[in-house]
């Protein structure tokens, strides 16, 4: 039976620092906590460029191994949200609809600042990047835009707003590191979250003094492009047009001039397929 966000509890044990440890290490393996920029195991772990179809299936297997049970236990079947109007509503509802998590980093921050801090990253990843590596079919798409961004969302978007100190935390001083806080706001269909992302990523990047060629800057210059070809996407349609599909919304006229040449953010257009979600 489902339960409200508002009081739901996660299973803790599929929901603990065993867990959020697994994750962190697959995610980020070959890296060290001092590496300011990816290196390119990394690259292709993220970006899947350069892998063949036995590596992706190989990553899908393993982030389901460590974070299938998780997502499972959190499921629109378990864990109910109020239907969604628009982002205004849910950002005004965001410490309910990410309460179980927001528990979480607060329960792991008694702690440890930095487990806490820790903790968020690998929420971050779990509700924002893990459902995009299990739930590759184009018929399966709609779990990952209606439910777990929501929660990847409401969660950043609460934090952001009373706990940024967490976000900001020294051990998330590396691009590495604090990148992926921006990319729930990336998957919304909100314009506000947009330009939220993009004044962090400005005022995160002057506060790492980051140089201005070498591997940390041509990450930053890779991000930089995938997030303005995001934002002008939203600009232009106030959604993305390749999610039409497989949610069932009628495309424009100038939508289907889009997608006969747009880039789709690596999202199959054919149900039966599958490829990787936006990153």
């Amino acid at each position: 039976m489902a339960t409200p966000a508002s009081s739901f509890q996660l299973q803790r044990d599929v929901f603990n620092q065993t867990t959020y440890s697994q994750l962190r290490e697959l995610w980020f393996r070959g890296q060290s906590e001092s590496d300011a920029a990816p290196n390119s195991e990394a690259l292709k772990r993220w970006f899947g460029v350069g892998n063949s179809p036995q590596e992706k299936e190989t990553l899908d297997e393993e982030c389901r191994a460590i974070a299938g049970s998780a997502l499972s236990t959190i499921s629109p079947s378990h864990l109910v949200l109020p239907p969604f109007t628009n982002y205004a509503a849910d950002l005004k509802n965001a410490d309910t609809i990410a309460a179980p998590f927001l528990d979480e980093v607060n329960r792991a921050r008694q702690q440890d600042e930095t487990e806490g801090a820790k903790t968020l990253l690998s929420l971050v990843l779990l509700l924002d990047q893990m459902p995009r590596n299990l739930f590759r079919q184009h018929e399966d798409l709609p779990i990952i835009y209606q439910h777990y961004d929501r929660l990847a969302w409401t969660l950043l978007r609460s934090m952001l707003a009373s706990e940024q100190d967490l976000i900001e935390h020294p051990s998330m001083r590396s691009r590495t590191y604090w990148s992926w806080f921006l990319l729930p706001l990336m998957h919304s269909e909100d314009l506000p979250s947009h330009e939220l992302a993009q004044q962090l990523e400005s005022r995160w990047r002057e506060r790492a003094s980051e140089p201005s060629e070498g591997p940390v800057a041509e990450f930053a210059r890779n991000y930089a492009g995938s997030a303005r070809q995001h934002v002008e996407t939203i600009e232009r349609f106030g959604r993305y047009p390749h999610r039409n599909g497989c949610l069932g919304r009628e495309s424009t006229a100038d939508e289907k001039r889009h997608l006969e040449t747009a880039d789709t953010f690596g999202v199959t257009q054919r149900a039966g397929s599958s490829v990787k979600d936006e990153l």
